[in-house]
């Protein structure tokens, strides 16, 4: 942008505020097309926005100046706060040379965005504006007007100095776009990342890291979702069905189908259409829709868009997955068993459940000693009482390694991706204990298998965490034979640290990005709990502070590259995933410890999560690297 010329149309323009917005800590999901000119400033939360097509994925304080008739969606499932400013402008002009900057540049029309490096002022300014427009007086109307230019002077400002920088489109968001919209055709990973002016590389780590798989993996498993829906829907013969859907023939979509659902494409719609003549799939049978689902249900009668009709899809099939679940379970009863039979098998199953009461404070009936077990995510709590759960999410396993040697490849079936576990794939597998993390998502699982809800919180340590998980599996003497080698196993690690270590030595985990440093917590991913809560070593003193006074964001605290040098410890641990083309400031590479080569690299794959096994993996592996680090400085 020629912000030059942006600035002297601004100066010449004459501008009629019409709406100040702000809307604080909400769940949002909008779409709208604008009547006027606006600004949307997002203050907080984590949202994707989509302006006229463009997506970008918001997570800081982050402009937006959008035109008027052109689109805005904003979804942010979780919560949002945001300004949104609307206005008209138009430009004074006395000259012809004016007129010309006006018809080349579109002020008011143009969309730019920007990520300011003074949030905090430009902030102030838009509070007093709302405060202001909220009083409805004519007097304060004008100040907020003031306050507008003065908003506009600080945004440009920003931009024209550099501190401030436009904010990335969503590069992975449109790769996946990309991928949904021709959903028929072969993938070139290199072309797609030609379409987007990256790198294969970079394509791969960035839509890996937003969606857990790449996407030649993300483009099988869609066209196998929507194979599903045509086949249950019956209207079309397999071999259209292959075609559609871009497959080379019937046979490869056939092979590729069962590799993905263990059935073949026929006995999938065999199985699952048998009975959808008999159940009705109403609000009324089994299922009541919540608010945003009714809202979804009507966007896919009214086929807003394919990309909305995809995901959706995703969700629409739960009802009849939940109904059918029951009417197979009612079809499995014999009804000619006798009374003395059924007491008899009361009896039986007695014997063989028990009760206990869950980390949400449920008391559930569940099986006294489950052989078939699925969690959507605690995996390494499990597997560290030598048990291998038929299901898990077992997506983020690239960044779990360490769990991977603890089972079979083929032996535990993915059931979907954090927070979105498939009921489909869940009910084939037949589990007689599921274990989630989200009690919102008890009442869906129960009607499978009996469900607990599972917390770490609820427990202060990585052990009692195992003897819990113990507890619910009927397995007290595995928990017990593991947290007996867990101790001693990090007995060992710490004597090693501390043979090799002076005496109150401090330590900092950084978990680098390009704008930004961020701080590892002592109770997070990425070796956090690992090296201070696990191996108990000490804190850098401000990194200590921050561990005292201030919640950490996703289990890491944030910091400017300005002040970086004020956390280094006297052992640095460095993760970095996020920015792997390196792109680091002067103010980290002129670090002593990062110019002289005195970090320690932590390898991601390793680090990411932060279960008791993990994290037993975690120390050790810590406690290696340190005392190589100690041996090649004294060197």
């Amino acid at each position: 942008m020629n912000y030059d010329a942006y600035m002297l149309l601004w100066q010449n323009a004459y501008i009629q505020l019409k709406q100040v917005d702000y809307v604080s800590n909400t769940a949002v999901r909008m779409v709208k097309v604008l009547k006027t000119s606006t600004f949307l400033v997002v203050t907080a939360g984590d949202a994707k926005i989509i302006i006229d097509e463009q997506p970008y994925h918001v997570q800081h304080f982050s402009i937006f100046h959008i035109g008027k008739s052109q689109s805005l969606h904003i979804t942010a499932p979780n919560s949002i706060s945001y300004f949104l400013i609307s206005y008209k402008g138009d430009v004074i002009y006395k000259d012809a040379f004016m007129q010309h900057l006006q018809m080349q540049y579109q002020p008011f029309q143009t969309s730019f965005s920007c990520v300011p490096a003074n949030p905090i002022a430009i902030h102030t300014v838009l509070q007093d504006m709302y405060c202001k427009w909220q009083s409805g007086s004519i007097q304060e109307h004008l100040s907020v007007k003031v306050s507008f230019y003065e908003f506009i002077y600080r945004v440009f400002q920003e931009l024209a100095e550099g501190q401030g920088k436009p904010h990335d489109i969503d590069k992975a968001e449109i790769a996946r776009l990309y991928i949904e919209q021709h959903i028929r055709e072969p993938l070139s990973i290199q072309a797609l990342a030609d379409l987007l002016n990256i790198s294969t590389r970079h394509l791969l780590r960035i839509f890996k890291a937003r969606y857990e798989v790449g996407p030649q993996i993300y483009l099988q498993e869609l066209r196998i979702e929507k194979a599903k829906h045509y086949l249950i829907a019956n209207h079309y013969g397999i071999k259209e069905i292959a075609i559609s859907l871009g497959f080379e023939d019937e046979n490869y979509f056939s092979r590729a189908f069962k590799k993905a659902t263990n059935m073949a494409p026929s006995n999938f719609r065999l199985k699952y259409t048998s009975s959808l003549s008999e159940i009705a799939i109403t609000n009324e049978n089994h299922f009541q829709y919540n608010k945003n689902q009714l809202a979804q249900a009507k966007q896919f009668e009214n086929e807003e868009n394919n990309i909305m009709m995809t995901k959706i899809s995703r969700h629409l099939k739960i009802p009849f997955l939940v109904s059918l679940f029951v009417l197979l379970a009612a079809c499995g009863e014999d009804t000619k068993q006798s009374a003395e039979q059924k007491e008899n098998a009361t009896t039986s199953e007695e014997a063989k459940t028990r009760t206990v009461t869950d980390d949400s404070g449920r008391e559930v009936e569940i099986p006294a000693k489950a052989e078939r077990v699925v969690t959507d995510w605690y995996l390494g709590q499990i597997l560290a009482l030598d048990v291998v759960p038929v299901g898990a999410v077992t997506a983020n396993l690239d960044y779990a390694s360490f769990l991977k040697q603890y089972y079979k490849e083929g032996e535990i079936s993915n059931i979907g991706t954090d927070g979105n576990a498939s009921l489909e794939k869940i009910l084939e597998l037949k589990p007689d204990l599921i274990i989630t993390w989200n009690k919102e998502d008890v009442e869906k699982y129960e009607k499978i298998a009996p469900t607990i809800v599972f917390a770490e919180s609820a427990h202060k340590s990585a052990t009692e965490e195992v003897i819990a998980m113990g507890e619910f599996l009927g397995r007290q003497d595995e928990a017990s034979a593991f947290v007996q080698e867990f101790e001693n196993r990090i007995a060992q690690a710490q004597k090693k640290i501390n043979n090799a270590i002076p005496e109150g030595a401090t330590f900092t985990i950084f978990d680098v990005f390009e704008k930004n440093a961020t701080v590892v917590s002592n109770s997070s991913i990425s070796g956090g709990r690992a090296l201070y809560q696990i191996l108990n070593m000490k804190p850098q003193e401000k990194v200590q502070k921050l561990f005292d006074t201030k919640e950490s964001s996703s289990g890491r605290y944030e910091i400017s590259y300005e002040v970086v040098g004020d956390y280094v410890g006297d052992y640095v641990f460095v993760i970095n995933f996020f920015n792997k083309e390196e792109k680091f400031p002067s103010t980290w590479t002129n670090l002593d410890v990062v110019k002289n080569n005195k970090t320690i690299e932590l390898e991601p794959e390793y680090y990411f999560a932060s279960d008791p096994l993990s994290g037993l993996h975690q120390a050790e592996d810590m406690a290696d690297k340190i005392v190589e680090f100690t041996k090649a400085q004294q060197q």
